[in-house]
């Protein structure tokens, strides 16, 4: 095909009554209309590439919506440089694997966050369990959760088969064990109740050095 820089072009005849002239001028008339009818022919099959396009002929205005389709595009065609968009959603697509040096001033909704894809130790922020947690190993873990639909504030420490959890409901805040023992270990432990400190009975205070509960110290 022919560029549209060098279209073959009619020109006006000549002004001769020379037999040879005016042969030589029909016989390249012939020829310049057979290949004007074979671009003509070529463009109207949908065969018109990049070389038939003068540069910058093609604007905006001149594009009808929805025209150009990710499947008419060739791969590789277009490169980070010629995207100018003032915002992501201005690109309607899966954007798949992002590697990525620096993210700034974003909001991101609906994502699982995490310091690395596999093994341990590791952090991640999950949408579905509405909690933050570190992983130092298989069982072994610490989050802050949003839990259930009251979205009750959850702090669980979890090591291999136990869990301790601290949480605050509308009872009041809790910290159960469970099976597990809880040690408190310090200097002096202090408890400045504006009520009462309330156990289940006396027989629950237990003195390691006496070998005792408060009940048989107290002769009850």
């Amino acid at each position: 095909m022919s560029m549209w820089s060098d279209t073959p072009r009619i020109s006006a005849p000549p002004n001769t009554k020379d037999v040879d002239v005016i042969l030589g001028y029909v016989k390249d008339l012939a020829n310049t209309v057979a290949k004007m009818a074979k671009d003509l022919e070529f463009i109207v099959n949908g065969n018109v590439d990049a070389k038939n396009i003068r540069s910058e002929s093609i604007e905006t205005r001149n594009l009808k919506a929805n025209s150009i389709t990710t499947e008419k595009i060739q791969a590789g065609s277009v490169i980070a440089e010629k995207i100018n968009v003032g915002e992501l959603s201005a690109i309607s697509a899966n954007l798949g694997h992002i590697v990525a040096g620096l993210i700034e001033s974003i909001q991101i909704y609906g994502s699982l966050i995490a310091t690395r894809r596999d093994g341990y130790p590791r952090c991640e922020m999950s949408n579905t369990e509405n909690m933050f947690a570190a992983y130092g190993g298989n069982g072994r873990a610490i989050k802050v959760q949003a839990y259930g639909s009251p979205g009750v504030p959850l702090l669980t420490f979890t090591y291999n088969q136990g869990m301790t959890i601290l949480s605050h409901r509308a009872s009041g805040f809790r910290l159960d064990a469970g099976s597990e023992d809880a040690f408190i270990s310090a200097e002096n432990i202090m408890l400045m109740p504006y009520g009462k400190v309330i156990v289940s009975s006396w027989d629950s205070i237990f003195s390691e050095k006496e070998q005792q509960t408060l009940k048989e110290a107290l002769g009850k």
